[in-house]
């Protein structure tokens, strides 16, 4: 059994890539994760079409409405939107708004900040699971240790525009104390694969945090630089360690899948998780870089990977959420009416409510 806790999706992409991203990796299920978006306001009718294409081969992780952020007292209305996504058939939230480019594009409060209190305690008290991007590797505020191919991606953060990285842990922390029980897996390992005593205390201090391996190769690298810490690192809290690949099928990959890096994605994940030493081969359409690489893997125990790669995912998404057709044509007219209202294009969605109305014929 494998799960993929980390697809990501739009309706600019085929959906039945999808289903060809799940054979060629081997894999049973996926969660695909929607983003905040600049025109569409978020992707989460881009998920509602793929469900309804798939079925259950997919859960889904909605965004929040990134609408409400320009409007900051509209802030407390967020726990209703997330409300009415899970009564439409959204799984659990998609976080992105920890990326440093989505802080500099969207009007996001620090997460500490009380406006956000409705949101995270609802999050907590219904134990709603998140997927959460919160910050970027470290170097990625340095100017002389950031790779050039993040670079050229407009993934430097050390000009002063944008927040920075210790400020956002702190943030976290602060909101942990308040809500505790809130259930979050922080994607790419947290970006604290340099510092393991920290998350561990993380995990010791805070029950329902996790976090999942997608790719960034500066985890591999980092945790393969002292494998013997990483070793006991996942031996102790393999249960709080979610598998996923970060693999995507939408308009930043032109409409295609790009197999070869996903094939790439699942074997550096599994291979990680099951060997002790192999060689990750280069490849410079892939951001896990152009060049070789020999990395020290864990050789991790069959229960031990089964609990990462599959196991953890079914005890926090403990259901798998039909849709509500009807509501979710409720809510494209709503999400019309925003578009329209904020000057953006509504045409995307008329494929999907055209599917939606066919189908509940």
């Amino acid at each position: 059994m494998l799960i993929d806790s980390h697809i990501h999706y739009d309706i600019s992409g085929d959906v039945y890539k999808i289903k060809r991203a799940l054979e060629i990796t081997n894999t049973n299920k996926c969660i695909l994760q929607s983003c905040i978006h600049r025109q569409k306001i978020n992707q989460n009718f881009d998920l509602f079409y793929a469900k309804l294409m798939l079925g259950d081969l997919v859960y889904l992780n909605g965004a929040l409405d990134s609408s409400l952020y320009f409007e900051e007292e509209k802030l407390k209305d967020m726990p209703n939107y997330i409300e009415r996504m899970i009564n439409c058939g959204m799984d659990g939230i998609k976080l992105l708004e920890g990326k440093p480019t989505a802080r500099k594009r969207f009007p996001i409060p620090d997460f500490d900040d009380l406006k956000y209190e409705p949101t995270f305690k609802y999050l907590e008290d219904n134990q709603i699971p998140i997927t959460w991007h919160m910050n970027d590797p470290e170097e990625f505020w340095s100017d002389e240790l950031v790779p050039d191919w993040a670079r050229r991606s407009g993934w430097f953060y050390g000009d002063g525009t944008y927040v920075n990285n210790i400020s956002q842990y702190r943030q976290i922390e602060n909101l942990l104390k308040r809500h505790p029980k809130l259930v979050i897996t922080f994607a790419h390992f947290y970006f604290l694969s340099n510092d393991l005593e920290y998350l561990g205390k993380l995990f010791d201090t805070y029950p329902n945090i996790a976090v999942d391996i997608t790719p960034g190769i500066e985890l591999f690298t980092n945790l393969s630089a002292n494998i013997n810490n990483a070793k006991a690192f996942f031996n102790k809290y393999s249960n709080r360690i979610i598998y996923g690949t970060d693999i995507s099928v939408d308009k930043w990959e032109l409409n295609e899948l790009n197999e070869e890096d996903a094939k790439t994605r699942k074997n550096l994940c599994h291979d990680f998780l099951s060997k002790e030493r192999f060689t990750l081969i280069g490849n410079p359409d892939s951001l896990l870089g152009k060049d070789d690489l020999t990395i020290n893997g864990l050789a991790l125990d069959k229960e031990k990977i089964e609990e990462i790669e599959y196991k953890n995912i079914l005890r926090r998404y403990k259901q798998n959420r039909k849709l509500n057709i009807k509501l979710i044509l409720e809510e494209i007219k709503i999400h019309r009416k925003k578009l329209i209202e904020m000057s953006l294009d509504d045409s995307y969605l008329d494929k999907i409510e055209e599917a939606f109305i066919n189908y509940e014929k």
